[in-house]
């Protein structure tokens, strides 16, 4: 899996925010992710588009199911973000 770390959101960055947003979506039969949802993201309002869209870069091999490539729905990864690690 290729994972691309998500830009922390000025807003949040500049007021001090941290949190997390949790993800949920598809991996394609070419391993790239569609259908991309926040699910749960703490506090609401700060990290669901930067969580979007770094999870729009997250590339899979693909599941093989009798020698065929197949989707993947409900597929969920949880971002942090946590001011520390950002400097």
């Amino acid at each position: 899996m290729v994972m691309v770390a998500p830009r922390y959101p000025s807003r949040a960055q500049n007021l001090g925010v941290e949190g997390c947003c949790r993800v949920e979506y598809t991996v394609t039969k070419t391993g790239t992710t569609r259908d991309i949802e926040p699910v749960d993201c703490s506090p609401p309002g700060y990290f669901e588009k930067a969580s979007v869209i770094a999870a729009e870069k997250f590339k899979y091999r693909p599941r093989v199911v009798d020698g065929k490539p197949v989707e993947v729905p409900g597929i969920e990864y949880r971002f942090t973000f946590s001011l520390e690690h950002y400097d």
